[in-house]
């Protein structure tokens, strides 16, 4: 008699735990938590099985970082007079106001750690965003008013006495996204887990623009910034093309590290 309960514990057993692994479907049954660092900022992610061969994630990043100094811009004809910009405060930042992101990793089996990616990534579109301090050179009243001439550009202030310069994806504010990457973000068994990341955003390429605020009622009109609109009298570019170069490439590296804890 013993000997047959024991017996019958012993199937039980297995059978539970041949159920619990057979119910591990992996679709939608478990959740992890994760941040992330990489070329897109720090960031949180939220990762959710969808099979054993798809993960999706998504989460939001921002770039904590904001450069600031003193440039030298020569000078600028404002109303009809010469300004001097010898020194003159500018700030840049990286990815202004955060980008948030939907992926998807697909394993090409139920247990291997490398994994392809796709999704997008969304927010402003703006991946460099440049600010440049006029105020203290201007007299309020000029504000957004008056119109700036730097060669061949016609640009203006904000109402604040600011001339922004931005970096914008030329496909919009919704950015497509390829890669590749090692690790799953969600393993049945482990608690915390890292993944890698690397691929490409599908830019389209950059637009290089400024913004003339005269006579829009505070509204912003963009301004595009070019090589050639920055030729001087003597046909010479000041920049040696290279706008157009950045301009022109339609691709933008990624890199990502993250640390996942599985919460159930």
């Amino acid at each position: 008699m013993r000997k047959t309960l024991t017996f019958i514990l012993a199937v039980a057993l297995s059978a539970g735990s041949f159920t619990s692994r057979a119910q591990d479907s992996q679709m939608a049954n478990h959740l992890a938590l994760g941040v992330t660092l990489g070329l897109d900022g720090i960031g949180i992610e939220a990762a959710l099985p969808i099979s054993p061969y798809v993960q999706a994630h998504a989460g939001y990043s921002i770039f904590p970082y904001t450069h600031k100094q003193d440039v030298n811009l020569g000078s600028v004809e404002v109303g009809g007079q010469v300004k001097n910009l010898d020194k003159t405060p500018l700030s840049a930042t990286m990815w202004k106001g955060g980008s948030g992101k939907l992926l998807f990793d697909i394993f090409p089996g139920k247990t291997t750690p490398f994994h392809f990616t796709v999704g997008a990534y969304f927010g402003s579109g703006k991946f460099l965003h440049t600010q440049t301090d006029l105020s203290k050179v201007l007299n309020p009243a000029d504000y957004a008013t008056l119109a700036i001439a730097y060669n061949q550009l016609k640009i203006s202030t904000d109402p604040k006495g600011f001339v922004d310069l931005d970096a914008k994806m030329k496909i919009g504010s919704v950015v497509p996204y390829v890669g590749v990457g090692f690790g799953r973000a969600i393993k049945p068994g482990s608690r915390v887990r890292v993944t890698f990341d690397m691929g490409v955003l599908i830019t389209g390429g950059m637009k290089i623009q400024s913004y003339n605020y005269v006579n829009l009622e505070g509204k912003a009109e963009p301004v595009i910034v070019t090589s050639k609109a920055l030729t001087d009298e003597n046909g010479r570019q000041l920049d040696n093309g290279w706008v157009d170069k950045i301009a022109g490439i339609p691709v933008l590296p990624m890199l990502k590290l993250n640390v996942f804890v599985r919460l159930f």
